[in-house]
């Protein structure tokens, strides 16, 4: 018997921007899913060590990095970045893996209706990282 991997090329789809729900690709979903966590992560050990010995309610100042930690989350897991929607813009190939003018790859929306499909998926997405990071304060404030 021939013990052989095997290795399979998986399909890999070309990105492709679709309004309202992908302006970014595979190399910023991941940059922005690992800042969230660290992010996160972070807070928590700062809310737990430091802040919740003096005050309780000095926790709930961990408000916004928990906002920018889920928000940068939910960017990753949803392959949508709210910076490229405000701006009009979306790019699949972003050489820093973040939202930068300076990418050779960037390109404009040119459809008015999909910048409102795009701008609409955003503020969803930054009610709902709101949201989470007030929910994420009080649990840590009064645990």
């Amino acid at each position: 018997m021939k013990l052989v991997t095997v290795w399979r090329k998986r399909s890999v789809l070309v990105p492709k921007y679709v309004p309202g729900r992908c302006n970014i690709g595979r190399r910023g979903r991941a940059i922005r899913l690992t800042t969230g966590l660290v992010f996160i992560a972070i807070s928590i050990v700062i809310g737990i060590t430091v802040l919740k010995p003096v005050n309780h309610l000095l926790s709930l100042a961990l408000v916004i990095p928990f906002y920018v930690g889920i928000l940068a989350c939910l960017e990753g897991s949803m392959s949508f970045c709210v910076l490229h929607a405000a701006r009009g813009t979306y790019d699949l190939n972003e050489p820093h893996g973040f939202a930068s003018r300076k990418s050779g790859t960037l390109e404009k929306v040119r459809s008015e209706d999909w910048k409102g499909l795009d701008r609409r998926k955003a503020s969803v997405m930054h009610f709902e990282a709101l949201s989470g990071a007030v929910l994420l304060a009080l649990l840590l404030a009064f645990s």
